[in-house]
């Protein structure tokens, strides 16, 4: 079998020919003008008045968008919102704010790259940071206990504007909507609780569950606002397109979305394979080795125990998150498991949690860039050049059931 695995801005093709390999992927969307499924979204919404009427006496408007690792095509979704403002009639000043959760290395020129270099410099562009106490505003606590610290440009404005994609989460079931909010404009203090040990370890923090407790306190958290508040959901293909986009009220219009998602993405696995080749999607999703976490937790719900993972990606930007790599040089992975879960929640330890969480039960092959090999193997994986070399490095034989899902963290795999 010819396989085509996504990798950077390009593939990386290869032959396997092993006699038991499937090949799985999303269904199909029907192609549509890009352009009109916004428009058509932003004038049809679900469960709430057309922005231009929410927009009609409000004076600060927020456009909330997500950071360069979700890749959310602004420069036709913003130039779209902004037709629809103008149609009120408003005056109403217009910002953006990047939700960046504890990502700590958006800059302009990333947010120029969605944008459009003409569009960033009409707005005025808001990078949140999580740890910069005075831009936050405390809006009391979520019944689950965790404090809820929000961007003050959010509290202070009169209209929320919510955009993001909709795609499978492995901890928070789908990524978009309230995830927006949190952990997207939240204080650090806010995310490390809403991340937990526990919150991460619930059996329904796993992809394409909408109710987790993740997302509970996201959406207590939007509620708690009581802004005026309307959301864009966009969900892409695997060539960063636009092929399905709801708008309206940001609950109601996340949920359809979500359900239209797992309709195309989720896929039944009847017998566990032995060797799983998958990767992050490409760029942006695979810039950095932290994201790719979610392609490696991908297929954790499919696989038995010594099922080898040969995760593809080319990880442009590195390791990225140092807090991330300090904790997986820290010990082994079931020392850093046990770790993890006696003490307090520190920064990025959801991430290095559920890879060791993985490791612990499924052994991994990283093909990346050979720069990356010490880091890869002191990290607990192993490195291969090239996809050969992993199923060679990982003794894959003839009678091996090898399960080929090239776009990972778009896929909800799920044992039949």
């Amino acid at each position: 079998m010819r396989i085509r695995v996504p990798y950077g801005h390009s593939r990386i093709t290869t032959t396997i020919t092993h006699s038991r390999v499937r090949y799985v992927e999303a269904k199909q969307w029907k192609p549509e003008d890009q352009h009109k499924l916004v428009t058509n979204a932003l004038r049809h919404p679900i469960g709430s008045p057309r922005l231009a009427n929410l927009a009609r006496h409000s004076e600060r408007t927020l456009i909330v968008t997500c950071d360069k690792t979700r890749g959310v095509p602004s420069k036709i979704t913003v130039p779209a919102i902004l037709k629809e403002l103008k149609t009120s009639g408003s005056k109403s000043e217009v910002t953006v704010l990047i939700a960046t959760g504890l990502h700590r290395d958006e800059t302009i020129d990333d947010v120029a790259e969605r944008f459009g270099k003409k569009l960033t410099e009409q707005l005025q562009v808001i990078i949140h940071d999580s740890d910069d106490e005075h831009e936050l505003v405390f809006k009391g606590t979520l019944p689950s206990g965790t404090p809820l610290y929000l961007n003050r440009s959010v509290v202070e404005s009169d209209l929320i504007i919510i955009e993001s994609t909709v795609e499978p989460h492995f901890f928070a079931g789908f990524t978009g909507g309230s995830k927006v909010i949190l952990p997207g404009i939240a204080g650090t203090k806010t995310v490390l609780f809403n991340h937990s040990w526990q919150n991460i370890d619930n059996p329904k923090s796993r992809y394409g569950n909408i109710d987790n407790p993740i997302r509970a306190d996201a959406n207590t958290a939007l509620k708690l606002l009581r802004k005026k508040s309307f959301a864009l959901n966009l969900v892409l293909d695997s060539h960063k397109r636009i092929v399905h986009a709801t708008a309206g009220h940001p609950l109601e219009s996340f949920n359809k979305t979500a359900k239209k998602v797992i309709y195309h993405s989720r896929i039944f696995v009847k017998d566990r394979p032995d060797i799983v080749i998958t990767s992050n999607g490409g760029y942006p999703l695979d810039r950095n080795l932290y994201q790719c976490v979610k392609g490696i937790a991908s297929p954790e719900q499919i696989t038995r125990d010594s099922s080898r993972i040969i995760m593809v990606s080319e990880c442009v930007d590195g390791v990225s998150h140092g807090a991330f790599k300090e904790l997986l040089l820290a010990g082994s992975p079931d020392e850093i498991y046990a770790k993890l879960q006696s003490g307090e929640t520190v920064r990025d330890q959801w991430e290095a949690q559920v890879l060791c969480r993985i490791l612990l039960k499924n052994p991994v092959w990283f093909v990346t860039r050979n720069e990356l090999k010490s880091e890869i193997e002191r990290m607990h994986m192993h490195y291969a050049s090239t996809i050969q070399e992993a199923l060679s490095s990982c003794k894959a034989v003839k009678e091996d059931r090898i399960l080929v899902a090239p776009e990972g963290p778009s896929l909800i795999l799920k044992s039949a």
